[in-house]
């Protein structure tokens, strides 16, 4: 009798050449990212490095982008924030193994990105390696091997690998999961070092990122739910007792505090610690999303542009078909999977809650898919295979199964290669938005954009005309990143209204990234910046509907750039006459959604 096709896949997975032929396709999806070269925040970390910026940070702490001294925002003013950002704005990221990879590799490669990338590679490659010991330990050859096949080609790795200043995900992965592997080798084997290389490599990890919590969580659940070595006591206070030393992170948090680490004001991050209600609120729209994404792949990323709604949804959708799903093959799940999974299912959705502080997006699920990968992994497996009796009817089971295994194996390699072609396009179009700005010939002294919702538009060129020449543009300012086109009134020789048209400033992701929602702007609120008196005159429920804006010279001052995001460019406007009004037609960035 002629092998099922599940059980010519589960020969296939055990081959003993398998664990190589995937490392080499780790390395083969992921090389096409060196076409990314620099991309968005690496301009920022490069500005601080070469002191474009004033006030930047040390070179150990180059991801503390604002530390809520208002004093220091205030002159940072003339340096790309935005006119709105709140005066106690604070994002310091501790992340110094990190800081001082990215120092390293500018001493190294200064601005050719490509060495960057291969770093980027290395690591990755040597994280999939990891994982796939993990794998291959705790789980059935077919089973593990194909664990590791998911989370060698997932999508949701491609920023973590392919985005130069996302490297801080893989520093904390990889050390962590190495001493997640040492430590099992303890548990299980007695072997003694891994003892400590486990505290170790989680120590390691957390130098490197705040993403090493996602490998405290896989420590705690298997203490708490994991298999129980011989002669070891298995009741739960026996295991509450070996879950003890997760304590030792309370010194981590306390050391973060103690270093002025941590998030405030701003409606992107959420700081845990500092706002629990707040932190709650955010998790209960994130995980659902962040769960559809890792589950069926609906891009999280998506969220920044447009509504939540439908996101959630899937998400939900998702964990309940997952969940039906897993039930109808429990009865054909081996003991040696179903206790692999008590403790890294658990894991993953530990790990997913200590990421939903960060700003939303898919490069989150990097440790989460380490325990999602292997459940994943046996619904398929379990799923495809005939049902033991042939009056009953498997197919819903191998239906839910196959589309499983149509996403992640066939799809998910795809969608990892599309995504590097579609960064590495935002990534020139962004070179192409600095190159390409009419600002004019010197001297000139200040640029405004008056309407552009894309933060490749609004944030980011200027670090890069920066880095190109100092003196190149000494003060930049948006003046409103709506996602709506806007209409310009001129009121005045230097002053000029400005509004959007069918919805009020500050509701995207990146407008509040530097203001979160709950500090409304109160009609009348002014800042100056850049030389300009920008004064809000109209509000709805607490965001600025109508800018009064006075450049402080004539709008026709060949030191002012007044420009505007149309067909692909930032255009000099053409400017009305007193009293006369022009329409700011919204048009795409880069991104394509914004």
């Amino acid at each position: 009798m002629s092998p099922t096709p599940p059980d010519r896949l589960a020969r296939w997975l055990c081959h003993p050449h398998f664990f190589k032929v995937v490392l080499l396709l780790a390395l083969v999806i992921s090389a096409p990212t060196v076409a990314i070269g620099f991309y968005a925040d690496d301009y920022v970390l490069l500005s601080y490095l070469a002191g474009r910026i004033p006030g930047s940070p040390p070179w150990y702490d180059l991801y503390n982008f604002f530390d809520g001294d208002a004093l220091k925002l205030q002159a940072n003013l003339v340096s790309g924030f935005p006119w709105w950002t709140d005066p106690g704005l604070k994002l310091h990221l501790v992340r110094p193994l990190a800081s001082a990879l990215f120092t390293l590799e500018h001493a190294v490669f200064g601005h050719a990105p490509l060495g960057y990338h291969l770093v980027s590679i290395a690591l990755y490659v040597a994280l999939v390696a990891a994982a796939g010991r993990l794998f291959l330990r705790v789980l059935p050859g077919a089973t593990g091997a194909l664990a590791l096949f998911l989370f060698a080609v997932c999508d949701n790795h491609l920023h973590p690998v392919g985005w130069i200043a996302c490297q801080h995900l893989l520093l904390a992965a990889l050390p962590a999961v190495l001493g997640l592997l040492a430590y099992l080798r303890y548990r299980e084997e007695g072997w003694r070092p891994g003892r400590y290389l486990g505290p170790l490599g989680l120590g390691v990890g957390l130098l490197g990122g705040e993403a090493a919590l996602g490998g405290a969580a896989y420590w705690i659940a298997y203490q708490l739910a994991g298999p129980v070595p011989p002669g070891r006591a298995a009741g739960l206070r026996a295991r509450a007792a070996a879950a003890l030393p997760a304590l030792g992170l309370l010194v981590y948090f306390a050391a973060y505090k103690a270093v002025g680490g941590g998030a405030a004001n701003t409606g992107g991050y959420v700081d845990p610690l500092a706002s629990p209600l707040r932190f709650a609120a955010a998790a209960a729209e994130r995980l659902p999303v962040l769960l559809g994404d890792a589950l069926v792949t609906m891009p999280a990323d998506l969220t920044s542009a447009l509504p939540s709604g439908p996101f959630v949804a899937v998400g939900l959708a998702a964990v309940a078909g997952l969940a039906l799903l897993y039930r109808a093959c429990l009865p054909a799940i081996p003991e040696r999977e179903r206790a692999a999974l008590r403790w890294l299912v658990p894991g993953a959705l530990l790990a997913l809650v200590t990421s939903l502080g960060g700003f939303p997006g898919s490069r989150l699920l990097l440790l989460p898919s380490l325990g999602i990968a292997p459940l994943l992994a046996v619904v398929i497996l379990r799923g495809l295979r005939q049902g033991p009796s042939p009056g009953r009817a498997p197919w819903p089971r191998r239906a839910g199964a196959g589309f499983l295994a149509a996403v992640h194996v066939a799809i998910a390699p795809l969608l990892f290669l599309a995504a590097t072609a579609s960064s590495a396009d935002i990534a020139r179009k962004l070179e192409g938005v600095a190159r390409t700005a009419e600002l004019g010939a010197p001297p000139r002294e200040r640029a405004f954009i008056a309407a552009a919702s894309d933060p490749m538009v609004t944030i980011y060129p200027q670090a890069i005309l920066g880095l190109a020449s100092p003196d190149a543009l000494p003060c930049w300012s948006a003046l409103s990143m709506a996602r709506a086109s806007h209409r310009l009134t001129r009121t005045g020789p230097s002053s000029f209204t400005l509004e959007p048209l069918g919805r009020t400033m500050l509701t995207g992701a990146f407008e509040t990234l530097y203001r979160a929602p709950s500090a409304p702007i109160p009609r009348g609120y002014q800042v100056t910046q850049c030389g300009a008196t920008i004064r809000v005159a109209e509000v709805e429920d607490g965001k600025p509907s109508r800018l009064e804006v006075d450049l402080g010279a004539p709008l026709e001052d060949p030191g002012l750039a007044l420009l505007s995001w149309r067909d692909g460019r930032l255009r000099r406007m053409a400017l009305p006459a007193i009293g006369e009004a022009v329409e700011l037609p919204w048009s795409p960035g880069p991104i394509g959604l914004l």
